[in-house]
């Protein structure tokens, strides 16, 4: 029986790569998704990764509801100058579940954000596609609602990015660090 369902979920999630479609989580759940996560792991095919993939850092993202469809997302991290600072970045709801759209005016991009699986007390693999005029890039992260995930988990993040075409050496993973804690302006 459990050959069968590995073979069943392996078949399903084959196609979906193959098709191109970003899945999201069967039966997406807002209210137990928001919350307080780690980024524990990035990977992807952007220049501006690429070339300072060892230069970012395990940072925080909090998401909360808000008004009109909205989540309010507060990105929490540290510069490479080392000063703590955040971003908030306004997600708006879809009409597909664990979907969100958001424009970046700090990066002059459109992003599609699909929380392709969770287990919501644990883990969240989340894929972004990037679309800045022409340029279209992949972003997938790996999050965590602690620091440290198991090693299982880690290595789906990994197998996910590749089979998503991210190289293996722009697939990166955080060390645990202390929290940043930005200073009021």
């Amino acid at each position: 029986m459990n050959k069968l369902v590995l073979c069943a979920t392996l078949a399903l999630f084959w196609s979906a790569v193959v098709s191109g479609e970003v899945q999201v989580q069967p039966n997406f759940n807002l209210e137990q998704f928001i919350g307080k996560w780690y980024i524990i792991g990035m990977a992807s095919d952007a220049q501006w990764f690429t070339t300072r993939k060892d230069k970012f850092r395990m940072s925080t993202i909090l998401m909360k509801p808000a008004e009109n469809d909205m989540v309010e997302t507060v990105l929490t991290k540290t510069s490479r100058r080392g000063k703590c600072f955040q971003i908030i970045l306004p997600y708006r709801m879809t009409g597909r579940e664990g979907q969100f759209f958001f424009h970046s005016d700090r990066w002059n991009n459109d992003n599609d954000v699909y929380v392709t699986e969770t287990n919501y007390d644990e883990y969240a693999l989340v894929h972004n596609t990037i679309m800045k005029g022409p340029e279209v890039t992949t972003l997938i992260k790996l999050y965590g609602r602690a620091q440290e995930l198991r090693p299982e988990l880690l290595e789906k993040f990994r197998q996910y990015s590749l089979a998503h075409g991210m190289e293996e050496e722009n697939i990166v993973t955080f060390a645990k660090q202390d929290e940043c804690k930005p200073t009021p302006a």
